[in-house]
């Protein structure tokens, strides 16, 4: 990135109160920005980093009051920066220039026109690979694959056979889409490993964080809904079903068949129960348990997860507990001096 203060506001829409000619080679935060960086400006809270920040420019809201910087006036300083961080991105964007000589791809294989195929990775008979999908170096992917056009499968991704992508999918290095379910049953007294037959789908525009680990089902399809974004660090388990654009953090993690509607949000570090259903448009707060069913819409927090505000009723309640153990062990001294008084008190024989 090499542009004028210029240049960033005409791509903006904004309007420079400053140097329009000042030249912004990177992006950063308000704090940490640099004499050539270019940062943004949107929460109140961030006020007085204004007058600290070394940004060569700042983009703000309209009518932002402040002398001293430059600044680029927008709408929404959000939008602006979504904005340009996909042009940076763009320019930054590398994949493999064509199939890489180490490259081990089966005769079988079909890989259309565009593919690029990184060092060392591994194309499994009969998977198919559509138009301008990116494999990067060390990723495996397994027999009878179907990979859709556009497809970024990064550094070391692990993709069992018969898997299933749809268009524009991003998988993180590291992740392992198709790998066994967690399924055994108990004869004569050992743990026997169920077969895991079947699949996993994932639909269009679905992204996988790094090191995430989606189980094949045991039959049928893992299925995982268009749009769907999955963090880093995740489980999910074999037959689960993700509706169209859930959201689910870092370190959750959701046991076998369950099914969340669409729109549902998972918080970082829950545990979902299996065989339970999430409603659409759910949402689970972050180390939520559910061990039951949500309704749709609702949004639930702790252990066993409950509503929120129940929750919040509840834990109120357990900050005041001392308080009260205190307030009643007063009262049984007090309790207890008083039958000691009327113990000690003589009889009246009249």
């Amino acid at each position: 990135m090499d542009m004028t203060v210029g240049d960033i506001a005409a791509l903006v829409s904004g309007v420079v109160r400053g140097d329009a000619a000042a030249r912004v080679t990177g992006i950063s935060g308000i704090r940490e920005a640099g004499t050539t960086d270019l940062t943004f400006f949107s929460d109140p809270k961030y006020a007085r980093h204004l007058a600290t920040t070394n940004a060569a420019a700042v983009i703000v809201p309209l009518g932002t009051d402040f002398n001293g910087k430059t600044l680029i006036e927008v709408p929404d300083p959000r939008a602006a920066m979504f904005a340009l961080l996909q042009r940076l991105e763009a320019e930054q964007a590398w994949r493999p220039d064509g199939i890489h000589p180490t490259a081990a791809i089966a005769p079988s294989a079909s890989l259309a026109e565009g593919v690029c195929i990184g060092p060392g990775a591994s194309i499994g008979d009969r998977t198919v690979i559509d138009a301008n999908a990116t494999v990067h170096a060390g990723a495996r992917i397994g027999r009878d694959c179907r990979i859709g056009t556009q497809t970024v499968i990064y550094q070391n991704v692990t993709i069992g056979d018969r898997v299933v992508f749809g268009e524009g999918c991003i998988i993180q290095p590291g992740a392992v889409i198709g790998a066994d379910g967690f399924g055994y049953t108990e004869q004569d007294g050992l743990l026997i490993r169920i077969p895991q037959v079947g699949t996993v789908v994932l639909g269009d525009h679905v992204e996988v964080g790094a090191n995430t680990c989606i189980d094949r089902a045991t039959f049928g399809a893992t299925l995982i809904g268009s749009g769907s974004k999955i963090d880093n660090l995740v489980q999910i388990g074999h037959n689960v079903q993700l509706g169209r654009n859930c959201i689910v953090c870092g370190k959750a993690g959701i046991a076998g068949s369950t099914v969340l509607g669409d729109n549902v949000t998972i918080g970082a570090a829950a545990g979902i129960n299996g065989h339970i259903e999430i409603g659409e448009g759910a949402k689970v707060a972050a180390f939520a348990g559910v061990t039951k069913s949500v309704k749709p819409g609702a949004i639930v927090s702790g252990f066993p997860a409950v509503e929120v505000e129940r929750h919040r009723r509840k834990e109120a309640s357990l900050r005041q507990l001392p308080d009260a153990l205190q307030r009643l062990k007063s009262l049984e001294q007090r309790l207890a001096q008083l039958e000691g008084t009327l113990n000690g008190t003589p009889k009246d024989d009249r």
